[in-house]
């Protein structure tokens, strides 16, 4: 469901009929076409790490915390108003009830942040920095599931290169 509607929904107002567009018209319209990245589209890094700072000295506030436990969908109205321009990935991985759980989402959200800002300073092209993100996301949830990803390339080169 889209943000718009979610949000109106959660306020008692009718959904409009307004459409909120995910993808520009060209974008939708390149068929197979690969999408390219580009740095532009990485919104200000420091702006989105000020709004997780606030998120989180938000979220642990403890007029906060009473309004969560006793009135849930003002709770979700009220992040809905003050954070409106935060991703809500962000705000749902920065929600989790288990606080483990928020330190290790906090942590991910901090290294990504600072993998952007080495992409809009150039530090880092965007093609390494989606490489690295990649091979991180596949050592922590793939290869593990193998024994490993040495264990993993050794099974697949005794057998021939094809994996099963």
């Amino acid at each position: 469901m889209y943000r718009q509607q979610r949000e109106s929904q959660n306020k008692g107002v009718a959904p409009s009929n307004s459409r909120v567009d995910l993808v520009s018209a060209e974008e939708a319209n390149q068929g197979g076409q690969e999408r390219v990245m580009s740095v532009d589209a990485i919104p200000d890094v420091t702006e989105l790490s000020t709004m997780v700072v606030d998120f989180i000295e938000y979220y642990d506030k403890p007029s906060t915390k009473l309004l969560r436990e006793t009135n849930y969908p003002n709770y979700l109205n009220s992040l809905y108003d003050n954070f409106n321009k935060m991703p809500m990935s962000m705000i749902k991985l920065l929600s989790e009830d288990d606080p483990d759980t928020r330190a290790d989402n906090l942590a991910k959200i901090i290294d990504l942040l600072e993998t952007l800002g080495k992409v809009k300073k150039g530090e880092v092209s965007l093609e390494k920095a989606n490489d690295e993100f990649t091979e991180k996301q596949n050592e922590a949830y793939f290869y593990p599931a193998f024994g490993g990803k040495e264990k993993l390339m050794d099974d697949i080169k005794s057998k021939g290169g094809k994996i099963e």
